[in-house]
Formats: structure tokens, sequence, C-alpha cells
């Protein structure tokens, strides 16, 4: 699997993973070992997982998602967040305007998109960059967005 961590020592610590979809439709294994290879595209994490021992069935999880429990994961650094922390934030402008809330979170190839359900029942998709989204404070349970023109509307 190609990690999403800027550390890939993370998975060395973890007993359990969790392989599916969703974190809902994941199935759980032990880890068994982990090892790194270096590839040309960065380095790779290959997990020997409990009950896949052919490969057969690891070609049946290639894919997956792979999730694993919050309390096995090293602690977050200042200003780090997890992006499901971010669902169900009110979403604001720098100005204090309530935009609406965060319905969910997309994780998309070049960057994350926040979606955004607006105060009129419209859905907005806004990019999870600082140009857009300058200040997530999980403290004060808000986001503030710098909306471009036309960002907010459907």
């Amino acid at each position: 699997m190609a990690p999403e961590t800027d550390d890939i020592s993370h998975f060395e610590g973890l007993k359990r993973l969790y392989l599916g979809d969703t974190p809902e439709a994941a199935q759980s294994y032990d880890v068994q070992f982990v090892r790194y290879q270096q590839t040309k595209k960065g380095p790779v994490v290959l997990v020997k997982l409990a009950g896949v021992n052919t490969r057969e069935a690891a070609d049946a999880l290639r894919g997956s998602w792979v999730f694993a429990e919050e309390e096995e994961l090293p602690p977050l650094e200042e200003g780090e967040f997890f992006l499901h922390d971010l669902k169900g934030l009110p979403v604001q402008t720098e100005t204090g305007e309530r935009i609406g809330y965060v319905r969910e979170v997309l994780r998309l190839p070049g960057q994350d998109k926040l979606i955004v359900e607006q105060k009129n029942g419209r859905e907005v998709m806004i990019p999870l960059v600082p140009e857009l989204v300058p200040e997530i404070n999980l403290e004060e349970k808000r986001i503030v967005i710098r909306p471009i023109e036309g960002l907010l509307e459907s």
C-alpha cells in the first residue's frame, strides 16, 4: 500500500488493521509484520496480515482502504487533525458569516475537498487548501473559509 502519512514508521506499532470500502464495512486483520520497500514512486508499506496466506487472498484485498484504531496511532502534532474530525463542524467566512456545516470530507487525488451543506440546503465543494480554508479550529469547533467569487454558488 502507498502510505498517506508523512511518517511511514507509524505502521510499526499497529497490531490490527481494518480493510474495506468504508470504516463501517471494513474487516479486521491482525498485523503479523511490517516492512518497507522503496520504489520509483516512493516508499511502499508491505504488511503481512493474519489469515491472508495466498497471492489470491492478497489480490482480493487490492484497492481496499486501510483503517486503524485512532488509539493505536501516534499522537497528532500541533496543527494536525484527522479528516473525520472535520465532519459536522460549522463553516463560516472570515467576516463571521455562517455558511453551513461540513457534511463530508472527500479524499481525492491532488487535494481533499470539504462538502459543505449550506443554510439553504445546497451543497458546495470547497478544496481543503490554505488559500481557501485559512483556519481549522477544533477546540472552538469551527472552520473559517475565504471564499473566492462563485465558490458558494451552485
